[in-house]
């Protein structure tokens, strides 16, 4: 079966092809040792769950650690600007998210609106993404997990402070050039239903719901190796050789594609972090939250 991580443009679009990896599973991981790091974490990661699975009785509890664990996971890997928390997000016009289990922002800029130890409130304009943790993915909790993305990237991104530079940032985020960062959702889980199912149901809500490419779940990584992610052309037989791979849809890649992997982790953080390296330093314009009254 062919391995899409044998070129390196199924990573990063629009770079040429890189020379075939060799065949051999351990010359391989010895050159490419972040990779090689992230699939023992992945190993490690996987052990920390079983544990918490087998020494705490109560769901509610083991999901809530599991949770802990994958947003520790999460920081270690990301750039230090970048911070990991969970809670809600507001936008100026009143609009709350549902409660988030990730939330990644700006680690330096994000005033605090809340915070305590079990959730915290951010500004919209101050994060760059949010996730779903869940333990079990099937029909009905990715129905839910839509529901989560819904809520957030309904928010509106207005409240920023004009920095008048003579260089404007643009971001090219969906395939498109913009001005502002745009909200990214993802969703993680333990372990999952059947791909071919898993994938079917996808399509089915984003059809029933008539959502655009940038309003839908943008990746769906599960940690037993089932993973839905954007390429150039659907696929539902694990092949992905030939085609270019997103953490991102956009106009022309916009296939959910089924995909199973010997390293689900190592893969969402390469896609992840395409994105997160380049996340801006944002000053929110928190005179914009005040609702317009007077103090």
């Amino acid at each position: 079966m062919p391995d899409p991580w044998s070129y390196r443009e199924n990573i990063y679009r629009n770079l040429p092809y890189a020379n075939r990896l060799s065949t051999n599973a351990s010359d391989r991981m010895n050159k490419k040792p972040y990779r090689n790091i992230l699939s023992t974490t992945h190993k490690a990661l996987a052990a920390e769950i079983r544990q918490a699975r087998s020494s705490i009785p109560h769901a509610g509890e083991t999901g809530a650690l599991i949770e802990n664990l994958i947003r520790a996971k999460l920081q270690e890997v990301l750039p230090e600007k970048v911070a990991v928390g969970n809670g809600f997000v507001v936008d100026a016009e009143g609009g709350v998210s549902k409660q988030m289990d990730i939330i990644l922002y700006d680690r330096l800029n994000t005033p605090r609106i809340f915070y305590s130890d079990d959730a915290q409130m951010f500004p919209v304009e101050a994060t760059y993404a949010c996730g779903e943790i869940k333990t079990n993915l099937n029909t009905e909790t990715l129905r839910d997990t839509f529901e989560k993305c819904s809520s957030y990237k309904a928010l509106v991104r207005k409240a920023y402070i004009n920095r008048n530079s003579p260089i404007e940032q643009t971001f090219l985020l969906y395939g498109d050039e913009c001005k502002h960062w745009q909200s990214i959702f993802f969703c993680i889980a333990v372990e999952s239903i059947r791909r071919e199912t898993l994938l079917k149901t996808f399509v089915e809500i984003v059809k029933k719901r008539e959502l655009k490419y940038n309003d839908r779940v943008d990746t769906v990584c599960s940690l037993d190796g089932k993973f839905l992610l954007n390429a150039t052309k659907p696929s539902i037989d694990n092949d992905l050789q030939g085609r270019s791979i997103d953490l991102l849809p956009d106009k022309e890649l916009n296939h959910i594609s089924s995909y199973q992997t010997k390293e689900p982790w190592a893969l969402f953080v390469f896609l992840l972090m395409r994105y997160m390296v380049q996340a801006p330093q944002v000053i929110v314009n928190m005179l914009s939250y005040d609702n317009g009254k007077p103090f």
